[in-house]
């Protein structure tokens, strides 16, 4: 009888786990990005090639019919993900990354709100402690030089917008999971390759260069390299540990791509990390401590 329990919490802690190391996949990211965007391949195609190549990967764990048991519960949920990712890179381009960031990562606040507002869920003193760490560790690493980044461009709405869809899928996976990964991954991969689609399109008639590519047989190679390596991975993590842990916890534990991110620039892109990088890092290291320990 004592199994059980035990169980339940050692489930939470993996999948905790999980979602952590995605996060700091994900906060490498923009260096394949950047390289691609280098060799003449945009970043909306890039994003079309990541997710055609990560719907490809679940269907080998999909060939007997019980599978796809959910699809239509799962596209749902996999759209809003989808949508979500595909708009927060977008939003990249669009506008300051910090504002970006900053915007995208109000997910833990949209996540416990709708806990607490839509699913009657108790806000406890460690999760509040949690987004307050965490959010101050954004602070910190990303700064305010230029004041507070209130959505104030195309970009800035598309990345809170973003942000609340994440949180709209991470709480739907959690509060109605598939049988198995692969279906939430196939329908996750299929939401975003219908928005990077209609990105692409809507970027070439515009004339940007987001869909910009060049001599395609030379660089798609190393973007299908990029995708199993840096994304395909993740997917994999994170829609596992959604379904498994609450959208709130997802939101903070992700907050992990802000410090790999601020430690990658400064590795390879010589962006300053001194003191307030250093406290920052402190400070998201200790919420997700404060998240995993306080509500195991």
């Amino acid at each position: 009888m004592s199994a059980g329990p035990s169980s339940a919490a050692n489930t939470r802690l993996w999948a905790s786990l999980a979602v952590a190391a995605s996060g700091a996949m994900w906060g490498g990211f923009w260096v394949p990005l950047r390289w691609l965007e280098s060799q003449g391949l945009g970043g909306a195609w890039v994003s079309v090639v990541f997710f055609a190549v990560a719907a490809v990967m679940p269907l080998p764990l999909m060939l007997r019919k019980p599978a796809w048991r959910g699809f239509s519960n799962q596209l749902v949920t996999g759209t809003l993900l989808g949508l979500a990712f595909t708009l927060y890179t977008v939003s990249l381009v669009l506008t300051d990354v910090i504002n970006a960031i900053l915007l995208f990562y109000l997910t833990p606040v949209w996540s416990t709100l709708a806990g607490v507002v839509l699913m009657k869920e108790r806000l406890s003193l460690s999760r509040g402690v949690a987004m307050c760490l965490g959010l101050a560790g954004m602070v910190f690493i990303l700064g305010f030089e230029n004041g507070l980044p209130l959505p104030s461009n195309a970009g800035d709405v598309l990345a809170l917008v973003s942000g609340m869809l994440w949180a709209a899928g991470t709480l739907r996976s959690f509060r109605m999971p598939s049988d198995a990964v692969a279906l939430p991954v196939f329908t996750f991969c299929l939401g975003g390759l219908a928005a990077s689609l209609a990105v692409a399109a809507a970027a070439a008639w515009l004339g940007s260069p987001v869909a910009a590519i060049s001599e395609p047989a030379a660089v798609l190679p190393w973007a299908v390299l990029f995708a199993l390596v840096i994304f395909v991975p993740p997917n994999f993590l994170v829609l596992w540990a959604a379904q498994r842990i609450d959208s709130g916890r997802v939101g903070i534990l992700l907050m992990t791509e802000v410090l790999a991110g601020a430690i990658t620039a400064w590795a390879f892109a010589g962006e300053p990390f001194g003191a307030m990088e250093f406290t920052g890092t402190a400070l998201i290291l200790c919420a997700g401590l404060v998240e995993v320990l306080g509500r195991r």
